[in-house]
């Protein structure tokens, strides 16, 4: 198999979705020749060319936001640096200080990341930040770096607005992402055409180039970003979701599972898109994810058939219980499970339009079913051994 170059976006919390994307890509034996990130992708690049994935993981375990800074007073929502409840504070911090202190972060990050393994492994890792004390932006691979000074570019390229200036030297650095939030043209200008892109964020940066010209290019992103969280928003269990979403939609990817918004092995996919015909398949899953189903779990045809059935009926009957997905709170009652609901019952086609073919269907299929409650938890979460074991049946 020809190698891949690596392009890993900025995102904050939201880079666990790498660490599974990394996870997927080993077990498949896919191999990188060259890595080029932003922010976070640039320290998850860094552990990547170091080739230890327990240990990366263990960092992705240990990183919490209270850990991380040095800050005056107590956060009034820890688990959230720059979220609203917090704002008043770190605008004290900014004009008392310049910014809130990230040095326990970098502290955390050089006990991690050894420059020598990562110099040592031969494989090109470059990285974008923005120099702001001479307004231009600074791509540079490690290479190209003195000796002793990854950490600091890394930091560099993820000083996001409102930390203090960290960097190689004494000029002012801002998060990469601001330039170029996934950098392709890093490694295109190496003359690398074959690329994975693991993207995690809208943004993509005011001199972002999408090179897609001629390229072989596996593009891996949620199906929907918000579920991955705030870019602050380190928590272990949200981490472990992130995870588990980037390993999932990496093996879509790559065609080891099939579906548009869940997961299926390709031939359960396959069975209910020849049943019910592809525009149906497709309504049943956009229908599905409106409607709150567990999505991290790899369904066969029968059993998302009748969970939708009954998550149906449920809407239908407009029940109010209340359940986690994802990390969000789902209440069927929410505005949008309320959108839904007007969908399911108007006769104004226009409205239920988005999914008339499912909702034709279902309402045929669902006739004479009683509301009752589906299990809150999800099953057993996924294991990589499930989809190994599986393919071997294909």
């Amino acid at each position: 198999m020809k190698p891949y170059g690596l392009i890993l976006a900025g995102g904050g919390a939201k880079g666990a979705y790498q660490m599974g994307a990394w996870k997927a890509m080993r077990e498949m034996g896919i191999k990188i020749e060259a890595i080029a990130g932003v922010s976070i992708g640039a320290i998850n690049g860094a552990l990547i060319a170091q080739g230890d994935y327990d240990r990366a993981v263990e960092l992705w375990n240990k990183v919490e936001v209270a850990d991380g800074i040095n800050f005056t007073g107590e956060l009034k929502d820890p688990n959230n640096l720059f979220s609203k409840s917090n704002m008043v504070q770190i605008v004290k911090e900014v004009i008392k200080n310049g910014g809130v202190d990230a040095t326990p972060a970098k502290e955390l990050i050089a006990e991690y990341i050894d420059e020598e393994k990562v110099r040592e492994s031969n494989l090109p890792l470059g990285l974008v930040t923005y120099n702001l004390s001479g307004m231009k932006a600074v791509e540079i691979f490690v290479d190209e770096m003195e000796n002793g000074k990854l950490v600091d570019y890394l930091m560099a390229s993820a000083r996001f607005p409102g930390l203090a200036n960290q960097g190689p030297d004494d000029q002012s650095y801002f998060d990469g992402g601001v330039y170029d939030n996934a950098p392709i043209s890093v490694l295109r200008d190496r003359g690398i055409n074959r690329l994975i892109i693991v993207d995690i964020s809208a943004m993509k940066g005011m001199a972002h180039r999408q090179d897609l010209s001629n390229a072989d290019i596996i593009f891996i992103r949620p199906y929907e970003p918000k579920d991955l969280g705030e870019p602050f928003e380190f928590e272990k269990e949200k981490n472990q979701m992130r995870i588990e979403m980037g390993y999932l939609d990496t093996k879509k990817a790559f065609g080891y599972l099939s579906g548009r918004c869940f997961y299926f092995m390709p031939k359960d996919y396959r069975i209910l898109q020849q049943k019910y015909g592809f525009r149906v398949a497709n309504d049943m899953e956009l229908l599905g994810f409106s409607l709150g189903m567990e999505r991290l779990k790899i369904y066969n045809a029968k059993e998302f058939v009748e969970i939708l059935k009954q998550e149906y009926v449920n809407c239908k009957s407009e029940k109010t219980e209340v359940r986690q997905v994802l990390g969000r709170t789902i209440i069927p009652r929410s505005e949008e499970r309320k959108e839904v609901l007007k969908a399911i019952l108007s006769k104004d086609k226009k409205v239920n339009y988005k999914f008339k073919f499912a909702i034709d269907l279902l309402d045929e299929m669902t006739e004479g079913m009683e509301p009752e409650e589906v299990p809150a938890e999800p099953e057993e979460s996924l294991i990589p051994e499930q989809i190994k074991q599986e393919e071997t049946t294909e």
